[in-house]
């Protein structure tokens, strides 16, 4: 059993002694896939009633990870109880707003349906100022120092290849830096920028901060206009990177700033029909991954982490486990 389970149980037992079993493993064969593969999953009786204990196994964005306590709850037919090392006010909130019942060990407890409810402990040292979320300008840049095998880039590199003006650049390093996800230096005249940690600890740590960049979906007529260089996008390119079927439908994604100068060259439908393809407007140039037939797999996984189907969700385990030895090929 994981540590936080482990200690969940203990902390539990430390406020009710005598009315928490010990912690077993869940055993539910019909429980899907991806959400075993999601979290670390415990059980255990408190005040006489079956409990959950789920501990998210990789850091997940707050909607995601909602969905998926649901799912489990609703597959267990039981009350969950979300266990985290810390949350943040931000996330605390979250869950709070969501009726999401969690346990941080030594810290907090809310599960109302245990008419249990124990609030932070105090503590004497300042608080840290939080980034709740990244910008697209700041994710791409992000990304893209990710996907260039965590090696340090300068800031005028980055900005040039996202197209990006030099303030815009600076902005971004400084709320990068500000949620500790690197950390800027002078080399010669050049700002530079390098990971404050190795690339799946900053994935880990930036991926609740990063929202998908998929801002509209539209289904659109005819052939793909060649010169607009789009990338294959959604379940397209997830079908060229894994063994996942390819949709009926396929799937492009395009920049913001190519779709204001050729969107007028599609021709728009209401729905999906026999000659449509799908087309992805996102917030930042899908462009991260060069001389590649579809987006960066970061990007793709970020753009399809709500999407509840165990097939999806198979297939996004299979690219984020690979994810950087196909990014430095």
């Amino acid at each position: 059993m994981s540590l936080l389970i482990d200690g969940a149980q203990r902390y539990l037992a430390d406020l009710l002694p005598g009315d928490v079993s010990d912690v077993r493993a869940l055993k539910l064969p019909t429980l899907p896939y991806f959400l075993q593969d999601a979290f670390e999953l415990g059980q255990l009786r408190v005040h006489g009633h079956e409990v959950v204990l789920a501990a998210a196994k990789t850091a997940q964005s707050q909607q995601t990870l909602h969905r998926m306590l649901s799912r489990l709850r609703d597959a267990a037919q039981s009350r969950v109880l979300y266990v985290a090392g810390h949350l943040t006010s931000y996330e605390r909130k979250r869950l709070l707003s969501e009726r999401v019942e969690f346990v941080v060990p030594d810290s907090q407890l809310h599960a109302p349906s245990l008419a249990l409810d124990l609030r932070e402990r105090p503590t004497t040292s300042a608080p840290r100022s939080e980034v709740l979320s990244l910008g697209p300008a700041t994710q791409a840049v992000l990304l893209t120092l990710l996907l260039n095998d965590g090696g340090d880039m300068t800031t005028r590199a980055i900005a040039r290849k996202l197209g990006y003006s030099p303030m815009t650049a600076s902005r971004a390093n400084r709320e990068l830096e500000a949620a500790g996800l690197v950390r800027v230096y002078k080399q010669g005249s050049s700002s530079m920028l390098a990971l404050a940690g190795s690339r799946s600890e900053m994935w880990a740590h930036a991926k609740p901060l990063m929202r998908s960049p998929v801002t509209k979906e539209l289904h659109l007529a005819g052939p793909v206009p060649e010169r607009t260089g789009l990338k294959l996008a959604g379940e397209s390119a997830l079908a060229e990177l894994t063994l996942l079927s390819p949709p009926a439908e396929p799937v492009f994604a395009i920049g913001p700033s190519d779709w204001r100068t050729y969107g007028s060259e599609f021709n728009l439908r209401e729905q999906a029909e026999s000659d449509t393809f799908k087309l992805q407007i996102w917030s930042y140039n899908p462009w991260l991954w060069e001389n590649r037939a579809t987006v960066d797999p970061l990007s793709l996984t970020l753009s399809l982490q709500d999407v509840f189907d165990d097939r999806v969700q198979i297939a996004l385990d299979e690219l984020e486990s690979s994810a950087w030895e196909r990014s430095s090929a």
